[in-house]
Formats: structure tokens, sequence, C-alpha cells
């Protein structure tokens, strides 16, 4: 397109005009010669008017463009040919106004749908919260986990749960949530983050919304797999000596001397399988906590007293000191005495030329969760053992049962809780306990 001349002619003929007649003006007045303003006076009015019309011209296209662009139409466009539009060079640069915005718009048209095409590819639930509870944007994901076509608000979710629609309302940026929902296809177990954005100077949340129960029940098939592995060879190891020594007795039957062997190895092979049942009668009824206020600092020092730590330096460092838990402060000091067992334990078994020691601190974290990390200087777990150091009846030691760690997990989830090891190093190993 042809860049249209800019007016410079008229603009500068105004000008002069304007600056000539005023001189004259002047100079007729400072003279005295008042018959001349006769002819000066209208010259200069319609120089004026034709700046003003100029002026009026350019503010009512703007204003134009303006109203156009609030009410959302592109559609217009000012003539840029000289010979319908005396203002070419006007309507050119206001073309290009209009078609830098126009390029911006379809900017950000095209990020909007980049944004959209990632929300559609995630293979989870994403809805976008507003302040007020309607929800702005949602991909299918989310619509086909819930059933329906489109969300317009979160309220409108009551029929499959009041407690999803609760935590919905109520989970904040960071926060993690699970909540059991019933469907028309089944029962679902959802896991719901959180995270915050920005948009026009209002504060929107992002939700996502992921089904875990599939994800549950391979774990849980996994460790019943696991399990049963453990009990087969437990109880497979405790019966065989059983059953060779009792056919070794009936052909046997007249020498004295070896039943009383034979009877006395049936008897210390029954109680150690009786004493693996009752682990596992334990670890299957690990009851409900009852719950109150209580310093962390008083269960730190309480369980201190009952652990045998010989030449083992022990450090606290509670902080603050006044920290207190909501927590069953039975449970919590049976999980922390199997915490600090295994530290002392690992710390014996590993050879060490200078003292080991062992240090339980506990801090506060933003989001106010209270983290309790239990370290020792023993060597690390080995990588075959990691997968498995939290399996029921697992267990490296001679004379253990393989529920302590097990036990001590499943109490820490009963709090709402999570128990797992952070640090693996020799001379560094952290037991860390996260409760609500």
């Amino acid at each position: 397109m042809k860049l249209p001349k800019i007016p410079y002619k008229h603009i500068a003929l105004y000008i002069t005009l304007l600056t000539m007649v005023c001189v004259t003006t002047g100079w007729l007045i400072s003279n005295s010669i008042w018959l001349s303003l006769i002819v000066a006076v209208p010259v200069i009015a319609i120089i004026i008017t034709k700046l003003f019309g100029t002026y009026t011209t350019i503010i009512r296209q703007l204003d134009f463009i303006f109203e156009a662009v609030q009410n959302n139409d592109n559609s217009f466009r000012f003539a840029e040919d000289p010979r319908i539009s005396k203002n070419t060079f006007l309507n050119y640069s206001l073309n290009r106004i209009k078609e830098v915005m126009d390029d911006h718009k379809e900017q950000i048209r095209q990020r909007e749908k980049n944004f959209e095409l990632i929300m559609e590819c995630s293979n989870v639930g994403i809805i976008i919260v507003q302040p007020n509870g309607s929800v702005l944007q949602t991909n299918s994901k989310a619509t086909t986990l819930f059933g329906v076509e489109r969300i317009s608000h979160i309220e409108r979710l009551n029929f499959l749960s009041n407690e999803l629609v609760e935590v919905l309302r109520s989970i904040q940026p960071v926060e993690q949530k699970t909540v059991r929902c019933q469907t028309e296809i089944g029962e679902m177990n959802l896991m719901l983050t959180c995270a915050a954005m920005t948009v026009n100077n209002k504060e929107l949340r992002v939700i996502t919304i992921n089904n875990i129960i599939n994800e549950l029940d391979s774990k849980e098939a996994e460790a019943w797999a696991k399990i049963t592995r453990i009990l087969t060879h437990e109880i497979m190891n405790s019966l065989a000596p059983i059953t060779s020594i009792s056919n070794t007795l009936i052909s046997n039957k007249h020498d004295s001397e070896k039943i009383q062997q034979g009877l006395e190895t049936i008897h210390s092979t029954s109680n150690r399988l009786m004493k693996f049942v009752e682990s596992f009668r334990l670890l299957s009824r690990v009851p409900q906590p009852h719950k109150t206020p209580v310093y962390l600092a008083d269960i730190v020092e309480e369980i201190l007293h009952l652990i045998d730590a010989s030449n083992i330096d022990i450090t606290t460092n509670i902080a603050p000191t006044d920290t207190i838990i909501y927590a069953d402060s039975t449970q919590i000091s049976q999980v922390m005495i199997n915490l600090l067992k295994n530290a002392v334990e690992a710390c014996h078994n590993t050879p060490c030329n200078s003292k080991h020691h062992i240090e339980i601190t506990s801090i506060i974290d933003t989001a106010e969760h209270i983290i309790i990390d239990v370290t020792n200087s023993g060597k690390a777990i080995p990588d075959e053992e990691l997968d498995n150091i939290f399996t029921p009846f697992f267990t490296t030691k001679k004379d253990g049962t393989g529920v302590g760690l097990a036990i001590s997990k499943q109490i820490v989830r009963l709090h709402n809780g999570s128990l797992n090891l952070v640090q693996n190093h020799n001379g560094k190993v952290v037991f860390r306990i996260i409760l609500e």
C-alpha cells in the first residue's frame, strides 16, 4: 500500500496565513488603521475554523476507534483514497493503529488457544476458579471425571459430594487434599492440588484433579503381593523344620534323647511362629488415634529415658521449644521409639573411630506443618533394601519382626501425616515425619 503524503502544505499554509494576519493586525492596530480590521478579523476566523475543524475530525475519528474497540468491532476502516477523503494521512495513521491492535489481539487469541491446548493435553482434570466460586475455564478431563458437559460454578457439583464442593471452595495455593465421591461409574478417590495466578488484577485458583483410585489399587495389590511372599517364606521356614523333626521323632520313637531335642526345637520354632503371627495381628489392628494437644518436647524427653544409647551422643533441637502437636501421644511415642531404636542399631552396626551421634530436630514450616527429623550417623541403607523398608515383615535383623517401620508409617498416616526416608548417605541417614 502506497503511503499517503503528509499534508504539510495545507498545515504550513494555515499557519503562515494565521501568522501573517496576526502580525498585520497588530501593525494596523498600533497605527490606528481600524478599517483594515474589517478584512483581517474574518480571515483570522476562517483560518481558526479550519484548524479547529481538523482537530475535531481527529478527535471524532479517535473516539470512533475507542467505541469500536470497546464493542469488540474490528470491521471498520478509514478511506485512504485522496479522491474520497481529504484526510488521507490521518486515515492511514488511524488504520495502522487498528492493524497494530488487531495483531496484538490475534497474539492474545493465539496464546489462549495454546493455553487451552495445553490444558486439553493434560491427563488430569483442571478447573480455573474465580474468587466467587464461578468456574472460568475447565478441560475435558475435568468434565469427564464429574460426568457433566460443563461446570459453571463449583456449587453445581453438590450432586456428587458436599465434601468435594467444600474442598474446592476452601483449598488454597500449595495445598493438596483428597476426597472420595460416588458417581454413576463408581467410587472415585480424588487428589486435588491448587496453584494461584493473577489475570486482569483478579486472583484465580488453578485446581488440578486426579482420580488416584486406580493407582491406589495397584499399590495395594503390589503391597499384598509383597506381604504374601514374606508370609509364605516365613511360615514355610517355620514349618519345614517342624515337619522334618516330626518325621525324625516318628522313626526314632524309642530314643528319648532325640525326642527331647526334637520337642525343644519344635517348641522354639512354634514360639517364633507365634510371635510372627502376633506381629501380623498387631499390624492389622492399629487403633484410630485419640488425639489431644501435647508438647513435642515432652514426648522426646520421655522416650530418651527408654532408649539404651551407650557410646552414642543424642542431641535434640525442638524449634520452637513449646511446639504443640495434636496427636495420640502414645502412638507418636511408639513411632519415635521405633525410629530411635533403628537409629541406635544403625550406629552400633557401623564401625567408627569417633563417637556416633543421633539428632532429633523439629521445625514448623511456612504452611504450619510440623517437620520432625531423626538423623543418625550410621551406614546408608543398601539400595536393594530401600524399596522394602516400609514393607511389613521385611527385616534384615536376625531377631527382627519387620513391623516397626510399617506400623510407624501406618500410625503417622492415621494422623494425616507422612513418614519417609529423606536422606540416605554413609554418615547421615534421615527419617522425616510431617504432621499437619
